[in-house]
């Protein structure tokens, strides 16, 4: 079974299969591109569909022709020992995850995977510097939108974690004072969670331009922010980060009856 192979043997042929070649044509090309003397064509065919089942690990003198025969550098491909590689629960490494998303070979172990990523991500956004965390996340934010191809269901999975992936990012950026790129990915925030339906992703999208708002001093637009947030957020729990919002900026305003009305529908949210 795939998930008992060696990583590096699983990511020889996610690789592979991502470009569309059969072991006899990946042999044909590694012959083309490395100008080494390398065995008869059916030899290496053979050689390489022993390392894809994981019978030996090819050896360093063969590792860099594989690499780069995909496209790839050997320590992405064959990583040094002790180095740990970023493994999911399900059974995924990063680049195996990656390939499978260029290639549009979604199943539902990959979106489970990229769903842990996503996950990840966002649970590190209060403890690692946002210049840190913001690189990672656009990468993955470009893959996900990157997406084509994709059955209508799955597509809107992929359009709700990159949802969530866009909310994480426009704040990173508006924290690096990047407040420009931070209200245009909010806005496509929004728009990735009307596309997949997600009335969390819509409500935070919303919630983040009351913050901007705030912190800028523009109370009614914090108030207009908040109520259009908890229209389409539902029984999530952002309407009563929403509701917080507008009556914070009902009470900066003096609007001591509409602070107090905003507080009772962020306790009973719809």
């Amino acid at each position: 079974m795939t998930a008992d192979l060696p990583p590096w043997a699983r990511r020889m042929r996610t690789l592979r299969e991502a470009r569309g070649w059969t072991p006899a044509d990946v042999a044909r090309r590694m012959r083309e591109h490395i100008g080494a003397p390398l065995p008869e064509n059916d030899d290496l065919c053979r050689r390489w569909e022993a390392w894809e089942q994981g019978d030996d690990m090819p050896d360093a003198s063969r590792q860099p022709m594989i690499a780069a025969t995909l496209g790839t550098v050997t320590a992405a491909l064959f990583p040094p020992p002790g180095r740990p590689t970023a493994t999911f629960d399900t059974g995924m490494d990063t680049l195996e995850v990656v390939s499978r998303l260029q290639a549009s070979d979604v199943n539902e172990a990959t979106l489970e995977a990229v769903r842990i990523v996503v996950d990840k991500l966002c649970s590190e956004y209060s403890r690692r510097p946002p210049a840190e965390l913001i690189p990672e996340g656009r990468r993955w934010l470009r893959r996900l939108i990157g997406m084509q191809r994709l059955p209508l269901r799955q597509q809107r999975n992929v359009q709700e974690l990159a949802g969530w992936l866009a909310l994480l990012v426009g704040c990173l950026e508006y924290d690096l004072g990047d407040r420009a790129s931070a209200e245009a990915t909010r806005n496509t925030a929004l728009g990735l969670g009307q596309a997949s339906g997600s009335g969390g992703i819509m409500g935070w999208a919303h919630e983040m331009r009351a913050w901007f708002s705030l912190t800028r001093g523009d109370y009614l637009d914090v108030t207009i922010a908040a109520e259009a947030g908890q229209a389409v957020a539902g029984k999530h729990s952002v309407s009563v980060q929403l509701a917080a919002q507008e009556a914070k900026a009902w009470a900066r305003m003096g609007r001591r009856e509409e602070m107090q009305v905003a507080f009772g529908e962020g306790a009973h949210p719809s």
